[in-house]
């Protein structure tokens, strides 16, 4: 009974042994096929431009990659560790770096060294950190689209980050050469901010931006600000933009009651729809203006034209229509509904709801 014990035994033991190899045997890892390579996406920015220039772009695509964000400040960190090792005097030259030149108040960096996408990071971190004084951050902020390296999606975070409303200011301003979307996300912070000279600033750059259509909801607001400056910066924006859909939010300025808001309407308008201008009905009472003699003068002129376009069409025997002569527009229900207003200037329903 024994040796019987034993025999039985050591055949389970081989019946567990036999089971467990077929377990592993199935659970052992299929080889990985062939992955494709994660690319960091960090794209550069163009160097800076001719103030009247715009180098509102979207970011580059990319193809047959898989792309990998990473943070702006890891991309940071990693510019300046890469510059660590590979010329250390260098980083610690630029990171003392002070402004050389002086216009009024402000102060400014010569270009320089400072023309390279490697130096980007650096002064990206002296911004961060923010142990420079406000003018030397303001001029850091200046020199970066000189970099043409990977500053734009900083610049747009720093605006809600730095101390400084000067900083902020000139952060919002420098979105004039940054591209999409980071010139957007940028302003939009500008709008946010408690400061309403940020706020006017990023109102008068949004005028520059290419896909500035996008911040026509906070123009919009900003028409009826209580900061007539900022209403004035809004207004003339709009016009720079040219868009057909901010018609009425114009027109509604012209009666406005400090002068320049109704001047940067008037010159919007006629940016818009430059023919169509000579129909409005408020030339008669904007040509009254005794506050303004340049909207006065103006209004005269438009309605100058007008006149002689009257003649002209009488003269050849073609009656003026509502075809060509816009009347008011009828007050819109709410939602949108209701008909544009006939002429030469098309009314947008959107105008009114951003």
């Amino acid at each position: 009974m024994h040796a019987s014990a034993r025999f039985f035994t050591l055949g389970a033991m081989a019946i567990v042994l036999a089971f467990t190899v077929a377990v592993l045997a199935f659970a052992a890892p299929v080889a990985p096929g062939p992955t494709r390579t994660a690319t960091t996406a960090a794209p550069a920015s163009p160097g800076a431009p001719a103030a009247s220039k715009n180098l509102s772009s979207g970011p580059a695509a990319t193809s047959g990659t898989a792309e990998l964000r990473v943070d702006w400040r890891d991309r940071v960190a990693i510019g300046v560790a890469a510059m660590q090792t590979a010329d250390p005097a260098r980083l610690a030259r630029l990171e003392q770096l002070q402004p050389d030149r002086k216009v009024e108040d402000a102060v400014f960096f010569s270009p320089g060294e400072l023309q390279d996408p490697k130096v980007a990071p650096v002064l990206l971190r002296r911004l961060l950190q923010s142990q420079d004084p406000v003018k030397v951050r303001c001029a850091l902020v200046e020199a970066l689209p000189l970099t043409g390296g990977d500053w734009q999606e900083g610049a747009a975070a720093l605006v809600a980050l730095d101390a400084s409303p000067k900083v902020r200011k000139q952060l919002v301003q420098v979105m004039r050469y940054a591209g999409a979307p980071y010139n957007v996300d940028g302003l939009r912070r500008g709008f946010k901010d408690e400061d309403s000279e940020v706020n006017i600033a990023a109102a008068r750059t949004a005028g520059f931006a290419r896909n500035g259509e996008e911040l026509f909801p906070e123009l919009y607001s900003s028409t009826f600000d209580a900061d007539w400056d900022l209403r004035a910066a809004a207004v003339q924006a709009l016009g720079m933009l040219r868009l057909p859909k901010s018609r009425d939010v114009l027109v509604k300025a012209l009666s406005d009651d400090e002068r320049e808001v109704r001047l940067q309407a008037f010159l919007a308008l006629e940016q818009i729809d430059p023919e169509g201008i000579i129909w409005l009905p408020e030339l008669e009472s904007l040509a009254k203006d005794r506050k303004s003699h340049r909207i006065a003068r103006k209004a005269e002129l438009m309605l100058r034209k007008r006149r002689a376009a009257e003649k002209a069409a009488k003269k050849a025997g073609r009656p003026i229509t509502n075809a060509a002569r816009p009347t008011s527009p009828e007050p819109k229900p709410a939602g949108g509904g209701g008909s544009a207003a006939s002429g030469a200037i098309k009314l947008d329903p959107s105008a009114t709801h951003p």
